[in-house]
């Protein structure tokens, strides 16, 4: 009877019926347990009770009989048997399922010993056993300990089994994700594509597929856009094959082909990330940390090119999703960034600063004071600035500068930036002096990184004539706009628009100071520029209407009134209101030529 439930659990188990399998077993262990010469049959019993067990999911109970199949095997067989081997190899893997790594670790060092001894150290066991354990010392941290394990095991499977074995392609595999962990990806790729290779000569080979997504990773990441999207594309369209398009082993390289897309084919990686959200947020395989980034992704995009509002919508959504993960602190403090940008784009002003302020706070906590600090800094300050409280915007904007200068020393763009900002809210507050120190060392700043023929150059030089100008020495700011008027024209050629506002600005300087024909001959030439240009019809008016105010300084009403008419087109032209009050001083210019002209 014992002998026909036994086999008969095993027949069971063969066909996957192991819950019928495990009471048979069990009943036909008790009859051999209290017989004598059955110790064969009593391991025998244990091991198909231990193989019923794992397929239910029951590890605990398949550990223990395999532990008293293991004892009965090295009382009978000797502790050195391969038979020990096997039951000891199955038990590692087990407890190692089961977080008994140390176990585990113990059993296989058993297995180690034994499979040499037997078979000595190149055989393919010891190449399977390694693998194990190289598992094991990964998940234990010990890299290093990991990669050697692999790569024995590599040598081991290249030397006993023909060059286009898939078990070979398998260690590869292991060896290339270890030099991924390390950022080798030269290393990587190379595992990878010999991987490739290999798999490509088996037929209907899922792990062909697998492998292309990591060598598309490890080629993106070393910066090689072009062959990292063609290996993910190659995936994607494997698993679509495989799975579908609406499947989540899809969707997880849907969502690495659309971030890689966007900066090669912009709509083609929207479409990709539109879909794989779709599909997120109804599984429960899809990471959450995914979902998010993709909606912030979005997010960013729909900014610039749909709408604000669904920007808003979806950087909430992926705020929730994070809500309460600490370690996640960094990414918040990056979307608050952008959802502080919608409120500033909207003018809601408060919310803006809540939102700059609020990442800021979660920036310093996890970064410290880097570099993105000194930026966000910047962001509260600038909203200060909006609502007219300078003396906040300077305090952000002069710790922003301090932090650059700890980060980057003091010949940077940032700093020169900066100290542009400081100089422009001190010109708001009316404070010329601080603000012409600020622009003048800006200047100096741009100076040493640019050189001195560069655009930045002439924008720092624009600054300090405008200060000049303010406090009325014309002279000076003169000097300042003529240089910058030399590199711009050096730099961008004689017809660009950067020069024509150049040129207007210098008018304006040299009608204060009455030098007439100079002022008439920048209005000009500023307003050939912009005419022939047509981007800035506001700058054309302005021209019209200084040089409309120059001719009637010499009492030539007629020529005035017909610079001022013309002025007014263009300022409508521009989109300017009549109660705008640059137009409302050209309609007021043009009534009193009309009138003067009309008396006489």
């Amino acid at each position: 009877l014992a002998e026909t439930q036994h086999l008969l659990g095993s027949l069971l188990i063969k066909k996957g019926d192991c819950s019928s399998a495990v009471p048979l077993l069990k009943a036909a262990l008790i009859t051999y347990k209290g017989k004598k010469d059955c110790e064969v049959l009593k391991s025998d019993v244990l091991d198909l009770l231990a193989t019923a067990y794992m397929k239910k999911g029951d590890n605990k109970f398949a550990i223990l009989s395999l532990e008293q199949s293991l004892k009965i095997k090295t009382e009978i067989l000797g502790p050195d048997d391969l038979a020990c081997a096997n039951v000891l190899m199955i038990l590692g893997k087990l407890k190692a399922e089961t977080e008994n790594v140390n176990g585990a670790l113990v059993a296989f060092k058993e297995v180690k010993r034994i499979q040499k001894q037997v078979y000595g150290k190149d055989h393919l066991k010891n190449a399977e056993l390694l693998i194990e354990v190289a598992a094991i010392q990964n998940q234990l941290g010990n890299s290093d300990m990991a990669f050697r394990c692999y790569t024995e095991a590599l040598r081991i499977r290249r030397s006993q089994l023909y060059i286009n074995s898939p078990e070979i392609a398998d260690a590869l595999v292991s060896v290339g994700k270890m030099h991924q962990i390390s950022d080798d990806h030269i290393s990587s790729m190379e595992c990878f594509e010999e991987a490739v290779a290999i798999y490509s000569k088996k037929q209907n080979c899922p792990e062909l597929t697998d492998v292309y997504y990591l060598l598309g990773t490890s080629q993106l990441a070393k910066g090689d856009k072009k062959n990292g999207l063609s290996s993910l594309e190659k995936c994607l369209h494997s698993r679509e094959n495989m799975y579908g398009s609406n499947s989540d082993e899809w969707a997880e390289v849907a969502y690495d082909v659309g971030i890689a897309k966007l900066e090669t084919d912009a709509n083609d990686g929207v479409l990709l990330l539109e879909k794989f959200v779709r599909i997120a947020r109804t599984s429960e395989k899809v990471g959450s940390e995914r979902l998010s980034n993709a909606l912030v992704k979005l997010g960013q995009i729909y900014r610039k090119t749909r709408s604000i509002d669904e920007a808003m919508e979806l950087f909430d959504e992926a705020l929730q999703m994070q809500n309460g993960q600490d370690e996640n602190e960094l990414w918040v403090s990056e979307v608050m960034l952008h959802k502080g940008s919608i409120f500033e784009c909207r003018k809601q002003y408060p919310k803006s600063l809540a939102c700059y302020e609020e990442s800021l706070k979660l920036r310093k906590s996890i970064a410290g004071e880097d570099e993105v600090t000194a930026d966000t800094m910047k962001r509260v300050g600038e909203i200060h600035r909006l609502r007219g409280s300078y003396d906040q915007a300077i305090e952000q904007f002069e710790s922003a500068l301090d932090v650059y200068r700890m980060n980057v020393g003091n010949d940077h763009e940032s700093v020169a930036d900066t100290l542009h900002c400081l100089g422009y809210i001190h010109d708001s507050k009316n404070d010329s002096d601080k603000a012409l120190t600020y622009h003048k060392e800006a200047w100096n700043v741009r100076k040493a990184i640019f050189g001195k023929d560069h655009v930045k150059v002439a924008s720092s030089l624009d600054d300090i004539a405008g200060i000049y100008q303010k406090v009325g020495d014309n002279v000076k700011a003169i000097s300042c706009l003529k240089e910058a008027l030399r590199v711009r024209k050096l730099t961008l050629g004689n017809e660009d628009m950067e020069v024509a506002t150049t040129l207007f600005g210098l008018g304006i300087c040299c009608a204060a100071i009455n030098e007439t024909p100079k002022a008439m001959e920048c209005y000009n030439r500023a307003l050939e520029i912009s005419a022939f240009d047509g981007s800035n019809p506001k700058l054309e008016a302005q021209a019209l209407h200084q040089i409309g105010c120059v001719h009637a300084l010499t009492c030539s009403y007629r020529d005035a009134l017909q610079s001022w008419r013309t002025s007014l087109s263009k300022y409508r032209e521009a989109g300017l209101a009549d109660d705008h009050y640059m137009v409302a001083c050209t309609l007021g210019n043009i009534e009193m030529a009309e009138n003067v002209l009309s008396s006489g």
